[in-house]
């Protein structure tokens, strides 16, 4: 199959053996898949995240998967086409998504990360693996290209979750890139009667604005707890979600917060940061750093796409092709581009 490959900070199309299903497995093809920053960074700042990952106590990154390469790809919609051992309920043709990990017993967690381990190719390619008891039927009426937004869509509900809004609060999303506005699309199914949102791109603004902020900023242009405090006369939001993730973001959320307030740290900022603890200690903050998404909290946003409650398609600003996917990495630094999806088409 043809899939595109990292090896360090190297990306190319290449022909790579196509896998096949074990038990409890299902080969599906790749319908679409987005792409998400944490791929970015991948390709940028590879020996980073392994760095990272050791750290942390993840054993899937390593130096020998980097030099052996990875097919990277985790936000899919796929089509079974071959099933496994045991997987036999699920027939070819059925548009499937899952959260983007295998059942592996042979991991120390029993889980193996599709789209981040060498050993197993993500959908940046013609075909995925995918384990069965994981996989979620694709409602008939949600186009592909929607579909694959289901992940990000996920992450931006637990990041909601995690931040325990209370009746009354307002919010403050900090960057509207795909992962700042699945934030406010949540905290506005949710609810939450004021969010204003603060973005350096025009266009990202007005999409913004487009997905229901209530106060759209240009932190350039205006004084931000300014604007906030005229819209709903309070002196500051009592939570801040950062989605920018990179150096400063976090103090500037500390310093925007509302004393006794919570920091939801969404944003991955790949180089060390600094800030003033004491500005926290003063203030009393809390912060918060999320990770992901159960998966019930998966399912929960795929139903939400699939019953029009959460719409993501305003954000997708384009699709590329399997070998436009290497090109499109390096226009994605261009804050013009929202949520760009890799459609291989017929493999």
């Amino acid at each position: 199959m043809r899939a595109m490959v990292l090896r360090g900070r190297q990306l190319a199309v290449e022909t790579v053996e196509t896998p096949r299903p074990g038990p409890g497995q299902v080969l599906a093809r790749v319908r679409a898949c987005g792409i998400c920053g944490s791929d970015l960074h991948a390709a940028k700042y590879l020996d980073d995240m392994i760095e990272a990952a050791r750290r942390s106590g993840s054993a899937e990154w390593d130096a020998a998967a980097a030099e052996a390469g990875i097919i990277m790809g985790h936000e899919f919609v796929a089509e079974v086409v071959e099933a496994g051992p045991g997987a036999e309920a699920w027939a070819p043709g059925t548009r499937v998504t899952s959260i983007p990990v295998l059942v592996d017993p042979s991991s120390p967690t029993g889980m193996a990360a599709i789209g981040y381990s060498a050993r197993y190719p993500g959908a940046y390619g013609e075909y995925v693996l995918m384990s069965a008891p994981l996989l979620l039927r694709v409602p008939d009426t949600l186009p592909d290209t929607v579909a694959a937004t289901t992940e990000p869509c996920a992450v931006g509900l637990h990041a909601v979750r995690e931040a325990r809004m209370q009746p009354g609060e307002t919010a403050l999303v900090m960057g509207a890139g795909p992962i700042g506005l699945m934030t406010l699309l949540w905290l506005k199914h949710e609810g939450v009667q004021h969010v204003a949102v603060s973005e350096l791109s025009p266009e990202r603004r007005a999409l913004a604005g487009r997905l229901g902020a209530d106060l759209v900023i240009d932190p350039r242009e205006t004084h931000v707890l300014e604007a906030i405090q005229a819209a709903t006369g309070r002196q500051a939001p009592p939570v801040v979600f950062e989605c920018i993730g990179v150096p400063g973001t976090l103090q500037q959320a500390m310093d925007l917060v509302e004393r006794m307030g919570r920091v939801i740290v969404v944003g991955v900022c790949m180089q060390e940061d600094r800030i003033l603890p004491l500005v926290g200690i003063n203030k009393q903050l809390t912060l918060k750093f999320v990770l992901g998404y159960t998966p019930a909290e998966y399912a929960e946003a795929l139903q939400a796409l699939g019953t029009g409650a959460i719409d993501t398609s305003p954000m997708i600003t384009r699709t590329v092709t399997l070998e436009e996917l290497p090109a499109a990495f390096e226009a994605l630094a261009d804050p013009r581009d929202c949520k760009v999806v890799l459609v291989p088409g017929p493999a």
